[in-house]
């Protein structure tokens, strides 16, 4: 009888016992629920009874039919189930307003460094995760900017450099799974070593263009139920769309401090680039600051055009001949500034001399009394100094600028030292 094994009590023992008692309810509120005579159920408060020592919910229906009677039924199953049913209710309400916070505060961020940091946060919340790492970069060279990917320190060595396809949401539930998933790459040793028994991997896209991905690890096995893939595809493309605005407001910022006759950086964006570079891995930093010597006579003889055309062309050779590292702006009006890693002043000289080389050279159009050569102005430090005080660098090799230019032009001069 299904009521002795719910009750955990024998039938002899439950003919004559009071029905609260019996449900283990207050027999007031039973009273009041019977008095109803509800026929869609009434919900009565939990109780712990004996089967499976579980605790549930009591559902009564009470039906009154002719003399008086009143047919009762309890359902302990069906109370259970509307208790999932709130409980799932609760849980996508939980999620939509997970969704809505994130998508307000994903909008605020000003950086990509930052929207990592909050989707790497907000994610390992929303699936209870033991970490989440964030990558993104650009396509076929995508970085860790936020969280912790707990797969790294086991990764294959001859694996860097293979991904995971994800052309969609992939969730992994068990370490033998991941095999299925990537094969080739013994990621179920992988996963064993590092102590991840779940994983959920979420690609970034936007308008089909793949910003970079995301993923939960968990330390413990995981169902993942199905309102998992929805959630994350719900926040990587909350992510997508703050991608492509931060970079395109990053791609708008750099071509307003491109200086538009030369394409080289400008004053503002060659400072930026000096506070973003590491220089303290190199002996010393020298800073160049190169001024064109007869330019203004171009100016007055050929017009404003010639003189544009002149300083793009001084453009090329400075970029041919300074390297990959180093750093070239133009500074403004017909001053050139670039910020070279050395090894000595030698090594600073011997760039310098190269620049006027090939500054010294004819240009096309340009009649050869109208010849253009430079003065360049030098200051070199440590790098560990030079990476604190890189102003103070650009001020002195100004001030050698001019030096070269009172000593007639066409030469090198270091600051402090005569040539």
């Amino acid at each position: 009888m299904a009521l002795e094994v719910w009750a955990g009590r024998t039938s002899e023992s439950l003919v004559g016992m009071p029905l609260a008692t019996v449900l283990g309810v207050d027999p007031d509120e039973l009273a009041a629920a019977l008095a109803t005579g509800n026929p869609g159920g009434i919900r009565l408060a939990s109780t712990t009874h004996s089967y499976q020592g579980t605790r549930s919910s009591v559902v009564i229906r009470a039906v009154r039919i002719s003399g008086g009677h009143t047919i009762v039924a309890f359902d302990p199953e069906l109370a259970a189930v509307g208790e999932r049913t709130s409980a799932l209710g609760r849980r996508e309400s939980d999620r939509l307003q997970l969704l809505l916070s994130a998508s307000v505060a994903f909008a605020k961020t000003q950086s990509e460094e930052e929207l990592g940091e909050l989707l790497s946060e907000t994610a390992r919340r929303a699936f209870n995760a033991t970490a989440c790492s964030v990558h993104t970069g650009e396509p076929g060279n995508y970085t860790l900017v936020a969280g912790d990917n707990m797969l790294a320190k086991e990764w294959p060595k001859d694996s860097q450099g293979k991904a995971v396809p994800l052309g969609g949401v992939v969730t992994v539930q068990t370490p033998a799974e991941a095999d299925i998933v990537a094969p080739g790459l013994g990621l179920s040793g992988v996963f064993e070593r590092a102590g991840v028994s779940a994983v959920i991997g979420v690609p970034i896209i936007e308008d089909g263009v793949l910003y970079g991905a995301f993923a939960c690890y968990f330390d413990q096995p995981r169902t993942f139920d199905d309102q998992a893939v929805p959630l994350a595809e719900a926040l990587a493309q909350l992510a997508g769309q703050v991608m492509v605005r931060l970079r395109l407001e990053a791609r708008l910022r750099r071509a307003a401090m491109l200086d538009e006759v030369t394409g080289l950086p400008n004053r503002r964006l060659f400072d930026e680039n000096l506070q973003q570079t590491e220089l303290a891995h190199t002996d010393q930093v020298a800073v160049l600051f190169v001024d064109l010597d007869g330019f203004k006579a171009i100016n007055d003889t050929l017009g404003h055009a010639a003189g544009d055309t002149v300083l793009k062309e001084v453009a090329e050779r400075l970029s041919s001949v300074f390297r990959q590292e180093d750093m070239i702006a133009r500074y403004g009006g017909d001053e050139f500034i670039a910020a070279l890693q050395v090894g000595g002043t030698s090594d600073a000289l011997e760039l310098a001399d190269r620049a006027r080389a090939a500054i010294a050279q004819d240009f096309p159009g340009i009649p050869t009394e109208l010849n253009i050569t430079a003065s360049v102005g030098i200051a070199i430090a440590d790098a560990e100094v030079a990476d604190r005080s890189i102003d103070h660098l650009i001020r002195l090799a100004d001030q050698a600028m001019y030096a070269a230019k009172r000593g007639g032009g066409d030469q090198a001069v270091v600051h402090g030292i005569e040539r």
